[in-house]
């Protein structure tokens, strides 16, 4: 007898999922066939043999890391398709919803907890993606730089609507590109960009700064 199993269209609901907040979050990333899935996600929505094939891995195997993904609430489930005749179950990466500082002031703190454990997976998985392939060494244009700065409260709110006028310059930066290849026929290559600033989780920080003494540790 073949069971059938029942997925709920979208994200599994917080309260089933097989693993929490961290837990999932260091699951989905701690295995390069998973993070594969979870970078291919981001592109659309596959079945378990499509992932397969494009990562030339056997497909009961996928099959069992989405699966788990779908379970830990890594991945949305969004029905199935025809795949070789036969309808196969299909999913997607999480669909994030665009919130400005309103309205995530308004959620409650377990939205704004499902909400950041979505949006920081998606940094991790294109972080370690390309960093697995070797696409940061190869970059020549790569800035990758991060720090804890101590501020009060002025400068906190400084920092956001600091964030926030350069995430609106990096959009304006892709439009103009946009026509820019429009004109000209150029492929272009696709720049993962992310903007943060968060409390640090626990308190102080080493002596001199996470990059010691150097005032020019960027790349």
């Amino acid at each position: 007898m073949v069971r059938r199993v029942l997925r709920e269209v979208g994200r599994k609901p917080v309260t089933q999922r097989v693993r929490q907040a961290v837990e999932a979050l260091t699951y989905s990333v701690n295995n390069w066939i998973r993070v594969e899935i979870l970078a291919i996600a981001h592109e659309g929505e596959f079945s378990a043999g499509e992932v397969a094939e494009m990562i030339d891995q056997d497909v009961r195997g996928v099959t069992g890391h989405i699966h788990e993904l779908y379970e830990s609430g890594c991945i949305e489930y969004v029905g199935t398709k025809i795949v070789n005749g036969r309808a196969r179950p299909v999913y997607r990466a999480l669909v994030l919803p665009k919130v400005d500082h309103e309205v995530y002031k308004s959620m409650s703190i377990p939205d704004r907890r499902d909400l950041n454990n979505a949006v920081t997976q998606g940094i991790l998985t294109e972080t370690v993606s390309s960093f697995d392939k070797g696409k940061m060494d190869e970059d020549e244009h790569l800035y990758l730089v991060w720090d804890a700065m101590t501020v009060d409260a002025l400068g906190e709110e400084e920092l956001h609507d600091y964030m926030e006028d350069r995430y609106a310059g990096a959009k304006e930066i892709q439009a103009r590109a946009i026509n820019r290849m429009a004109k000209s026929g150029e492929e272009g290559v696709t720049k993962c960009v992310a903007f943060m600033a968060f409390r640090r989780g626990r308190p102080g920080r080493p002596e001199g700064g996470y990059y010691g003494n150097s005032e020019n540790a960027e790349r």
